[in-house]
């Protein structure tokens, strides 16, 4: 369909009708009479307003998957801070452990501190999952803050956990 019959239909003008062709990437040809086009689905979008709310919800979608990544990145780097704190604190005592305690140290620090973030930022949308904690304790203050008391687990209990 040409852009002037869309924008006699809309009742708008066809540049109008083609700049917002160009803003919600659809792609405008020419008709057998050299005339600027559109594919008759997209005609169809253009009117009931289908593409306008397309690209305006893929828009957000990206904003919520960015903001996502941005979440995992920041919990990814709380729990390697605080491996790297428990590293630096016990660098001396560190060669009188065996290396498994060394780094099941750490990991419980890591974990930790992974919880503490899951309990503390609410997710930014469902593109990211909660590893450490339950759903329930998502930013709950009364989880962090009986997680902040309890602090890692140890790794004594957890060997009895599992055994």
């Amino acid at each position: 369909m040409t852009l002037q019959e869309i924008a006699a239909a809309t009742g708008r003008k066809a540049d109008k009708v083609r700049d917002e062709c160009v803003e919600l990437d659809l792609m405008v040809r020419e008709d057998w009479a050299g005339r600027p086009a559109v594919s008759v689905n997209d005609a169809r979008a253009l009117v009931n307003g289908s593409a306008r709310r397309a690209w305006e919800h893929a828009v957000w979608e990206a904003g919520v998957k960015a903001a996502c990544r941005e979440w995992e990145a920041a919990r990814a780097a709380a729990a390697e801070a605080a491996g790297a704190e428990v590293d630096a604190r016990h660098a001396k005592s560190w060669r009188k452990k065996s290396p498994g305690e060394a780094l099941s140290e750490r990991r419980e620090a890591r974990v930790h501190a992974a919880a503490q973030f899951e309990r503390t930022h609410k997710r930014p949308g469902r593109y990211v999952n909660l590893q450490y904690i339950d759903a329930s304790e998502e930013g709950s203050r009364v989880a962090a803050a009986v997680g902040a008391i309890r602090g890692p687990a140890a790794a004594e209990s957890r060997a009895k956990e599992v055994a």
